[in-house]
C-alpha cells in the first residue's frame, strides 16, 4: 500500500484471548474502581461544609462539624482552659493568677478554620490521603495557647518588689560613744523574669496544678572584708591626735579630738588585688584641706626685712627695725602626711613647716656696703599748711631705713600703706580730677616726687612713673617743670629697680621748718655717670577765662578764689646713664601738663551772713 508515491507498512497487533474468566475478572477491577471514586466523590459532597471526621482542635473532635458549630465546640474547652489557675509560690507567699490573666490566648477561628482547611488544600489525590488518615487515626490542628508576654512582665515586675533585694556590702558604723561596729555583708536576691516567664508557659500547656517555685538569682556582695579598717579606726579614736608644728625652735601643740577624727574620716570601698572587696578608712581631704589651710592662716607669718639708719656723725650703720623670719605651712605635704597617718596612726603628728628668709636679714648688714652715699635729692614745700607738712613727715617717715635688694623692685605704694586717717595723714589741699579739693593725705606727692628724683639722679631703672595732671609750684621750686612723680593708692604707683648688683639704703630727711625733704641712697660705688637733659617746654596752652561759682556758704557779695590759673604744656626730659663708657639706659620723660583755669567762688548767702562776716 502506498500513499502519494510511499509505501506504508502496516502492522495487526495480535489479541490476547481473556476467555470467560479473565473477562470477568476485568469487568469487576473496573467495577470496584469506579465505586471506589463514586465513593470518594460522594465523601466529599457529604462534607462540602463540614470539617472531615477525625480531625481534632484544642483536644475537641470537631470532625463532621460545620466551622461555626466547630468554633462553639472548642471555645467551649478555650475558657475551660484559660481560666486554669497557675500559683506562683516564693518561701511563704503565694501568687494566684488565671491563665488568661497571665496573657494566655487561643485563637478560636483559627483552629476552626485550620481543622476545616484539612483534606482540602493539596489536590485531590493528596486531599483523600490526609482525609483517610484523619479518619482512620485523628489528626490535631493548629497551636494549643499563644502567649502575650506583657501582662506576665507587669504581673513579675509587681511581685519582684517584694522578692528583690539588693546585695549589701559589709560597712562600718561609728556610734555615738565612738565605738566601732562591723555590719556584715549579705548576699542579694533578684527575681529572674525570663526563666519565672517560661516556668508559667509551661504550666499553662501542662495544665499543672502543683504550686511554681519563681525563679530567682542571688547577688554577691562586692566588699566583704573590714578587719583592716576596724583596727586602723579603733586605734585612732582611742586618743586624741597632738599636731606639732615647729615655730621659733619651739614645737607648737595643737589637738585633734577623737570626735574631730571621726568626722574627718571617710570609708573608701575598693577591690584588692585578690579580687576581695574591703573598706578602708581614709581621710575626708576636703575637711582635712579646710583645716589644715585654718592652721595655714593661724601659722603664716611674712618675713620683715631689716631696717637700717646711719648715723651722719659717726658714719655707722644702726639697726633700726630688726628682721624676722617668716612661716608658711606646706600644706600639700602636710596632707600627705596626713594620709600616711591614716595608714599607720600614732598619738602625734608634726606637719611641715616652711621657714622663710627675709630678704634683707640685719645680721648682713656689714657685708652691704652702706657706708658709701650714691645719691640724694631734695625737693622744697615751705609755706605749706601744717597739715600737708605733717601727712609730708608721716609719708616720710615709712620710707626711712628701708633697704631694696639687688634686681628687687622698689614701689613707693607698698611702703607708703593706705593713705587714711587711721594711718596719720590728715586732711588737706589734693588735685582730684580736674580741680584742688580737700581730701586726706595731701602732699604725699612731695615724697613721691623726692624719691622719683633720687632713683632719676642716681641712674636706676623707672619702672613706672606718672605726672601730675597740671603744673604743681612745690615741684619746681629751685628745678624745672617734668620732675615730679604722682601716686594713687593702689592704682597709681612710683617704681624702680634696683639694676645694681649692691644692697641699696634708703634714708629721708624732712626740714619742717625750711621746708626740705630729702631722699639719699646708700650703698656700694655704683660708677655710673647720669646726665639728666633740661626740660624742653613745647605746645603751650593757655589757660581759659576765669569761671565763677554760687556758693551759699559764702556771704552775698562775698567773692573767694580757690584755683589760680596756670599754663599747659607739654614738658620732655631725657637721661642718660653710662658705666665704663656704655650706655645702660636711654631714658625719655614725658609730662602733659593741661591748663589750669582760676576758679572763684561767688557768695550768695542773705545779709545777716554778711553782718556775721562784717563782725
Amino acid at each position: 500500500m502506498s500513499i502519494a508515491g510511499k509505501r506504508i507498512h502496516t502492522r495487526v497487533l495480535p489479541r490476547l484471548p481473556l476467555g470467560p474468566l479473565g473477562t470477568t475478572l476485568l469487568l469487576a477491577v473496573v467495577g470496584a474502581v469506579a465505586a471506589v471514586l463514586v465513593a470518594a466523590v460522594v465523601y466529599q459532597i457529604s462534607f462540602v461544609d463540614k470539617i472531615f471526621p477525625g480531625v481534632v482542635a484544642q483536644g475537641v473532635n470537631v470532625g463532621g462539624l460545620a466551622r461555626q458549630e466547630a468554633e462553639l465546640a472548642i471555645l467551649e474547652t478555650v475558657e475551660e482552659q484559660l481560666s486554669f489557675p497557675v500559683t506562683l509560690r516564693h518561701r511563704d507567699t503565694e501568687w494566684t493568677l488565671s491563665a488568661r490573666e497571665l496573657g494566655a490566648s487561643v485563637d478560636v477561628q483559627q483552629l476552626a478554620a485550620q481543622a476545616y482547611a484539612v483534606g482540602r488544600d493539596d489536590g485531590f489525590p493528596s486531599n483523600l490521603v490526609q482525609q483517610y488518615a484523619a479518619l482512620r487515626r485523628r489528626v490535631s490542628v493548629g497551636a494549643s495557647v499563644r502567649f502575650d508576654s506583657g501582662p506576665t512582665n507587669v504581673f513579675l515586675a509587681q511581685i519582684a518588689q517584694s522578692i528583690d533585694r539588693p546585695a549589701r556590702n559589709a560597712r562600718i558604723d561609728v556610734q555615738q560613744d565612738l565605738s566601732v561596729v562591723t555590719i556584715p555583708a549579705e548576699t542579694g536576691i533578684v527575681l529572674d523574669r525570663d526563666a519565672t516567664r517560661r516556668l508559667i508557659q509551661a504550666s499553662i500547656l501542662a495544665h499543672a496544678e502543683t504550686p511554681l517555685e519563681i525563679a530567682t538569682q542571688e547577688t554577691l556582695p562586692v566588699v566583704t572584708e573590714t578587719n583592716t579598717a576596724v583596727r586602723t579606726l579603733r586605734t585612732m579614736l582611742k586618743q586624741p591626735l597632738t599636731i606639732e608644728l615647729p615655730l621659733d625652735n619651739v614645737l607648737v601643740e595643737g589637738i585633734v579630738t577623737p570626735q574631730d577624727l571621726k568626722d574627718m574620716s571617710t570609708f573608701v570601698e575598693e577591690v584588692r588585688e585578690d579580687d576581695i572587696g574591703t573598706v578602708t578608712v581614709w581621710p575626708d581631704e576636703a575637711r582635712w584641706q579646710a583645716y589644715l589651710e585654718d592652721i595655714s592662716q593661724q601659722v603664716e607669718r611674712h618675713p620683715v626685712d631689716a631696717r637700717f639708719e646711719i648715723d651722719s656723725d659717726t658714719n655707722t650703720v644702726a639697726v633700726l627695725r630688726p628682721s624676722q623670719v617668716g612661716y608658711q605651712l606646706d600644706v600639700s605635704q602636710a596632707l600627705w602626711m596626713v594620709k600616711e597617718y591614716y595608714k599607720q596612726p600614732t598619738d602625734r603628728l608634726q606637719l611641715p613647716v616652711t621657714i622663710i628668709e627675709p630678704a634683707v636679714p640685719m645680721h648682713a648688714v656689714d657685708t652691704m656696703g652702706f657706708e658709701n652715699l650714691i645719691v640724694e635729692a631734695t625737693t622744697y614745700f615751705k609755706g605749706s599748711s601744717d597739715a600737708r607738712v605733717h601727712n609730708i613727715e608721716v609719708a616720710a617717715a615709712k620710707f626711712h631705713g628701708v633697704v631694696v635688694p639687688p634686681g628687687e623692685i622698689f614701689s613707693f605704694n607698698e611702703h607708703l600703706g593706705d593713705v587714711t586717717a587711721a594711718n596719720g595723714f590728715e586732711e588737706s589741699l589734693i588735685i582730684w580730677g580736674d580741680r584742688t579739693d580737700v581730701g586726706i593725705g595731701g602732699g604725699v606727692c612731695q615724697v613721691s616726687t623726692t624719691a622719683f628724683r633720687a632713683a632719676l639722679f642716681g641712674g636706676f631703672d623707672i619702672v613706672e612713673r606718672w605726672a601730675h595732671g597740671y603744673r604743681v609750684g612745690w615741684y619746681e621750686t629751685k628745678s624745672g617743670p617734668g620732675l615730679d612723680a604722682t601716686i594713687y593708692v593702689p592704682d597709681v604707683d612710683f617704681r624702680f629697680r634696683n639694676d645694681t648688683d649692691g644692697f641699696l639704703l634708703i634714708q629721708t630727711e624732712v626740714d619742717s621748718v625750711d621746708g626740705a625733704i630729702t631722699f639719699r641712697f646708700y650703698g656700694p660705688p655704683t660708677g655710673r655717670e647720669v646726665v639728666v637733659g633740661e626740660p624742653v617746654e613745647e605746645n603751650v596752652t593757655l589757660p581759659g577765662e576765669p569761671t565763677y561759682q554760687d556758693d551759699s556758704a559764702l556771704p552775698k557779695g562775698q567773692v573767694k578764689q580757690i584755683e589760680w590759673e596756670k599754663e599747659g604744656v607739654d614738658v620732655t626730659v631725657t637721661r642718660l646713664v653710662e658705666l665704663d663708657g656704655q650706655a645702660l639706659h636711654t631714658d625719655t620723660f614725658v609730662s602733659h601738663y593741661r591748663p589750669w583755669q582760676a576758679v572763684f567762688l561767688v557768695g550768695t548767702g542773705s545779709e545777716d551772713d554778711v553782718q556775721e562776716e562784717e563782725d
